[in-house]
C-alpha cells in the first residue's frame, strides 16, 4: 500500500473520502436491518448527513486539468435526491423512499466507489498492485 496519495490530498478530499466511507458502511446496515424503528430513523439522519457532505465536499475536488468532471453532476443529483427521498419518507410515500434511498446507496456510492479503485484514481493508487491485478481480472 502506498499512502503518499492520501496523505498529500487536501482536506476536501479527507472529508469527502470520510463520509463516503462511512456512508457506505452505515448503508450497508441499513438495508439489512428493519426499517422503521427509531434507530433507523436516527442512523438514516447521519446517512443523509453524510451523503450531502460527501456531495457538498466534492466541490472542492476537481481532477487533473482543475476542472469539474462528470461525476460532479452526481453530486448535484445527490443534493436533489437526498431532500426528495426524506420528503417523500415524511409524506408516506414510503416505496418513494426506498426507491430512492436505495438507489442513492448503488447509484452514487456503490458503483462510483468501484470507479475509485481504477489505478489512476486516488484509492486505485493507495492500494496499488492489488487494485491493478482487480482490474486485469476483468
Amino acid at each position: 500500500m502506498n499512502f503518499t496519495p492520501l496523505l498529500t490530498a487536501g482536506p476536501a478530499v479527507h472529508i469527502h473520502l470520510a463520509a463516503t466511507i462511512l456512508a457506505l458502511l452505515l448503508g450497508i446496515m441499513m438495508l439489512v436491518r428493519r426499517k422503521g424503528t427509531g434507530s433507523h430513523r436516527a442512523l438514516g439522519w447521519i446517512w443523509v448527513g453524510l451523503m450531502l457532505t460527501a456531495a457538498v465536499s466534492s466541490f472542492w475536488i476537481t481532477g487533473i486539468r482543475g476542472g469539474y468532471s462528470p461525476i460532479h453532476a452526481l453530486s448535484v443529483l445527490v443534493l436533489i435526491l437526498v431532500p426528495l427521498a426524506v420528503l417523500a419518507i415524511r409524506r408516506g410515500k414510503i416505496t418513494r423512499h426506498r426507491m430512492a434511498m436505495t438507489g442513492l446507496f448503488f447509484g452514487a456510492l456503490v458503483i462510483p466507489g468501484l470507479f475509485t479503485l481504477l489505478p489512476m484514481r486516488l484509492l486505485g493508487r493507495l492500494l496499488g498492485d492489488g487494485v491493478a491485478l482487480l482490474t486485469l481480472a476483468q
